[in-house]
């Protein structure tokens, strides 16, 4: 597989709360970027696609869907990095910039995996000589996640299951049971780290090789999965909850609605006796 190269697709959070620290985000910016030149350079066949995603917004940092004209590079560099870079830079300032309304707080991560997949299917169609592209789904995280996109998340990771690709998961903070669950079904691999210098050195040590070299790697065991549904009334993860027997909606409580497929509940109802037949 590793002759053959690797689509890696990088799903990157940008959220607000990165400005709060500002070498922190060029801390974080950084080690993204020089993963993404690592996974060019290690072989010629690999190739790339940066999405970034925050709360409002997905884009495509690279391939940029702006037409630009390649630059010769002059500090020997390889040419295809430094448009990596170029691009990355430029599509990351206009969302940054750009003005968004509304009251979401999440960072949109499963409409960028979403996205993810459907790129890698698109590369599927496009590749004649290929019947199948052997790729991958990153997703550097550095916010906190409600579980408010749980249902997006779920379906996300059955899709991937089924084309075969794996979901890593690297986060930077607090775990996130969803994107833990992803990794799991998905066959590819999760870790959380605390301080975001060790960003870098994590990405090179636990992700550069694929799925079928990290079987002969000594990888940290990994941890018990927490597999909590998140109930779709205050979307919080529930031990225990009830569950419409039509769409298989979770709630924390008994409700009388289900408010995704509107069937009435038969809760709290006298049951009916017949009377017995003469």
């Amino acid at each position: 597989m590793g002759s053959e190269g690797c689509l890696l697709v990088m799903v990157i959070d940008i959220h607000p709360q990165l400005a709060e620290a500002e070498q922190h985000a060029h801390t974080y910016l950084d080690a993204c970027i020089s993963f993404a030149n690592i996974h060019l350079a290690s072989n010629v066949r690999n190739t790339l696609a940066v999405i970034a995603a925050n709360h409002q917004d997905t884009r495509f940092l690279y391939p940029s869907t702006t037409e630009e004209q390649d630059k010769r590079q002059k500090d020997g560099r390889l040419e295809l990095l430094g448009l990596v870079d170029d691009s990355i830079e430029r599509e990351l300032r206009s969302m940054v910039v750009g003005k968004h309304q509304g009251e979401q707080t999440e960072s949109l991560i499963s409409g960028a995996i979403g996205r993810g997949l459907l790129y890698i299917k698109r590369q599927e169609t496009e590749d004649i000589l290929s019947k199948r592209v052997h790729a991958r789904i990153l997703v550097v995280k550095i916010s906190s996640d409600t579980g408010g996109q749980y249902l997006n998340y779920i379906n996300n990771y059955l899709s991937a299951q089924k084309i075969g690709t794996a979901i890593d998961v690297c986060l930077v903070g607090s775990d996130c049971g969803l994107l833990q669950q992803g990794a799991d079904i998905t066959g590819g691999c999760y870790h959380c780290i605390h301080e975001i210098t060790e960003l870098l050195q994590t990405l090179i040590m636990m992700y550069q090789a694929d799925v079928a070299t990290r079987k002969k790697l000594n990888t940290p065991a990994p941890e018990a999965v927490d597999y909590r549904a998140a109930c779709f009334c205050h979307r919080s993860l529930v031990d225990m909850g009830n569950v419409c027997s039509n769409c298989l909606s979770v709630y924390c409580k008994a409700v009388p609605l289900c408010t995704t497929c509107n069937v009435i509940f038969q809760t709290d109802r006298p049951m009916k006796i017949g009377k017995k037949k003469k």
